[in-house]
């Protein structure tokens, strides 16, 4: 039994020390992730060209191409944690328009004119884990949209929803500014506004598609 006992306190204590030795320090705990964090961003840029198609009563069409315009944005945003932050952005957009008008195939007048659109979107971003100042991120949105119509057949304005996919890179320049410039893909539609013609009024709905670039700057508090 002394032999049993003596055997087994030495194992043990052979044990502990080969423990001791694979084991080594323990490892230093992993750092906080950084706590959440608000930001204030602020854009402009160029809305790319897009069209659209209209009905009139009595037959009459007309056709629209919109040519590239202003555009701009303010925002207010928070970081959620892993790469992720949200944002609810007020944007506006101020594009000229030159429309053909037709009937039975036949063009019969054509017009210059003015779309404008204010919109309130909410967008979600994921920024990717990259080392360094320049971070690439992807986001989407959705909103709505008031766009006016102005011009000699149309002065009208209409609601919409709004969708758009976002492509940028952000530059950090100090540890509360960060420069960014992205591409967006935006969808407003459908657009229901009154149209007259010497056959009376018709409601109809539109919508348009456009691609846009924007560079701005983001401000963290």
């Amino acid at each position: 039994m002394r032999l049993f006992i003596t055997t087994a306190v030495a194992a043990l204590a052979m044990a502990g020390a080969a423990s001791a030795q694979t084991a080594g320090p323990a490892p230093a705990p992993k750092p906080a992730a950084p706590a959440a964090g608000q930001y204030i961003s602020v854009s402009g840029g160029l809305v790319g060209k897009t069209d659209y198609d209209v009905g009139f009563a009595g037959g009459y069409k007309a056709k629209a191409d919109v040519d590239a315009g202003a555009q701009g944005a303010v925002a207010w945003g928070s970081t959620i944690g892993n790469g992720w932050r949200a944002e609810i952005a007020l944007g506006y957009r101020s594009q000229d328009s030159e429309t053909v008008v037709t009937w039975n195939g036949t063009k019969i007048g054509a017009t210059d004119g003015k779309v404008e659109a204010l919109s309130i979107d909410i967008n979600g971003y994921y920024d990717f884990p990259v080392s360094g100042p320049a971070k690439p991120y992807l986001g989407a949105g959705i909103g709505v949209a008031q766009v006016k119509f102005s011009d000699d057949l149309i002065d009208d304005k209409g609601d919409a929803l709004t969708l758009q996919g976002i492509a940028g890179v952000s530059f950090a320049v100090s540890p509360t500014i960060s420069l960014f410039a992205e591409g967006r893909y935006q969808y407003t539609g459908s657009i229901k506004i009154k149209t007259t013609s010497p056959s009376g009024e018709q409601n109809s709905h539109l919508s348009m598609t456009g691609p846009a670039a924007l560079v701005g700057a983001r401000f963290a508090f």
